[in-house]
């Protein structure tokens, strides 16, 4: 049975835009320090002594990536294969000006984690296929106000 010259058509044009929809961009981790990127943001820790900890980051300037596309926890595998055991994007609040974000997690998770600036913009030059990441250890932050 042969398909008529309208059904072959729309069926080329709807796998020409699914593939469209598969392909993404790389992504790369910046080397350069907070310093260098000129980024502005504080980030504590607070051991709540059971086991799991809180996040708080609070960025005042996106410096050299603004603006940020997201804020994302990210768990690698401890496996060493590349993968991720969590990523989840966090939800972004607007306090006095700055992005505030948290995350509440257990503390193993956190003492291997690390938060991630994500952006298609460098030097305020957009790239749609490439975007850019700065990691930030959770590891060795300091610790919030009043936590030890």
């Amino acid at each position: 049975m042969a398909f008529p010259k309208l059904a072959v058509s729309t069926l080329a044009l709807a796998a020409a835009l699914l593939s469209a929809n598969v392909a993404w961009g790389l992504g790369f981790e910046l080397s350069e320090t907070k310093e260098q990127l000129k980024l502005e943001y504080d980030m504590s820790v607070t051991d709540h002594g059971t086991g799991r900890v809180t996040i708080n980051l609070t960025i005042a300037s996106a410096g050299r990536l603004g603006p940020l596309d997201g804020v994302s926890l990210q768990i690698p595998s401890q496996d060493g294969s590349g993968y991720s055991d969590l990523s989840v994007a966090l939800e972004r609040r607007e306090v006095e000006g700055k992005q505030q974000y948290h995350a509440h997690l257990r503390k193993d998770w956190a003492d291997r984690g690390q938060i991630h600036l994500k952006t298609h913009t460098l030097d305020g030059k957009s790239s749609p296929r490439t975007w850019y990441y700065h990691a930030i250890p959770i590891a060795g932050q300091k610790p919030a106000a009043g936590n030890p």
